[in-house]
């Protein structure tokens, strides 16, 4: 509790905002090459934050639903929360890679003997954790909006 109120209610727009930013950076990093070199490391700092929020965010759900007690869409907004967790993670983790597979500094530090392909492969995988990020926010966000104002 933060000054009386839950802390998830004041975290979660942190973590809407922050994965829905990393998901749409994410496909302008695969679909645009441009992008790559203006986000540079950002867009994989981006991810990890976004998922750490999310993630944290999560948590401080799963207390409130304890407290709150359960319905049936309070127990769907909490399963969307977990879906965007996991999503969250694994677009940090896809996002990191495909920023080492493909920046000039992580090519010649880790990457210098992966094919060209990896990257390519990585990003495809990093674009589809990224919708399904977007997807799975936008949902989570839409029940938990549904179980405090109706609908």
């Amino acid at each position: 509790m933060v000054m009386g109120l839950p802390v998830h209610p004041l975290l979660v727009h942190f973590a809407v905002v922050l994965l829905l930013l990393a998901g749409g950076a994410q496909l302008l990093v695969v679909l645009v090459p441009r992008f790559r070199r203006w986000f540079g490391w950002g867009m994989p700092l981006l991810a990890v934050v976004a998922a750490v929020v999310t993630r944290v965010t999560q948590s401080y759900g799963d207390v409130l639903l304890q407290t709150v007690g359960s319905s049936q869409v309070l127990q769907e907004h909490g399963a969307w929360g977990v879906r965007a967790g996991l999503a969250g993670i694994l677009l940090a983790v896809l996002s990191v890679l495909h920023w080492v597979a493909t920046s000039p500094w992580g090519r010649s530090h880790w990457a210098a003997r992966w094919p060209e392909r990896v990257g390519t492969v990585l990003g495809a995988l990093a674009a589809a954790a990224a919708v399904w990020a977007v997807v799975a926010v936008t949902l989570a966000g839409h029940t938990g909006a549904t179980s405090v104002w109706g609908g």
